[in-house]
């Protein structure tokens, strides 16, 4: 009976200081960024060499146990380094995604989904469910940022490929844009081998209550403003992402 009870010591013990050693995170700010290969979009090798292959993004996805509220991170008034030019011609090119001119607000106990999201300056807000992907989970392991994480792969609905890295150091099953449903937090996620990847840089164990309020905006259902999407901006992409360009 010792030797039993000095053993669960043990274990009660070796159970203390894991979780000393990666506490569970249940609400914060995970910093992303978004890196599109946009050569993957241009076929004409003279307008390759106009523009830099990869374009980056920041978004801050805001969460706890049940809310996650996924945006753009604010701008600062540099110059954006995206913009090329060549010959006396400038290229801007911008791909569009959730969170880039709103909010996207999950809530993950019932399922629901809003989006808040801006078109020629009207507001609009979607409301769906959240659409769960068929993750096959790994035990392959990998780290990011320091925290211990688990592979997990799927395919979405436009048969583009995903490997995510998940943390179940952060106990939300949350991730950028309208990835997620795993055990953990997605820390980094690869889109159609390296077409879109999606990296961490930071996780701040904070958040304001008042930041994590649903959106608001005009009532407008998600095939009536992909048609508005299709007539300002033009059809999507393989990957449901929408380009624009310009010349100056």
């Amino acid at each position: 009976m010792k030797y039993l009870f000095f053993f669960f010591c043990v274990v009660a013990a070796t159970g203390a200081v894991r979780a000393q050693l990666s506490p569970q995170v249940h609400r914060g700010v995970i910093h992303y960024e978004r890196k599109i290969d946009v050569h993957r979009h241009l076929s004409d090798p003279q307008m390759r060499a106009t523009v830099p292959q990869f374009q980056t993004a920041a978004y801050d996805l805001l969460f706890d146990d049940s809310i996650s509220v996924y945006k753009a991170t604010p701008k600062d008034e540099a110059p954006d380094p995206f913009e090329a030019s060549g010959g006396g011609n400038r290229i801007v090119m911008r791909f569009g995604g959730p969170g880039d001119d709103g909010i996207l607000y999950e809530n993950h106990a019932n399922g629901r989904l809003l989006e808040e999201t801006t078109l020629e300056e009207k507001k609009y807000l979607i409301s769906d469910s959240i659409r769960d992907l068929s993750w096959k989970l790994s035990e392959e392991r990998g780290s990011v940022l320091g925290h211990d994480c688990k592979k997990a792969t799927a395919t979405n609905m436009r048969g583009i490929r995903l490997v995510a890295w998940y943390s179940e150091d952060i106990a939300a099953p949350v991730g950028p844009e309208k990835f997620g449903g795993l055990p953990g937090a997605i820390l980094r996620l690869d889109a159609d081998s390296g077409g879109i990847v999606f990296t961490a840089t930071r996780v701040d164990p904070f958040v304001p209550e008042k930041e994590l309020r649903a959106p608001g905006g005009k009532a407008i259902t998600r095939a009536d403003y992909e048609k508005l999407l299709d007539k300002v901006m033009g059809p999507a992409d393989a990957q449901g992402r929408r380009m624009t360009r310009r010349m100056n």
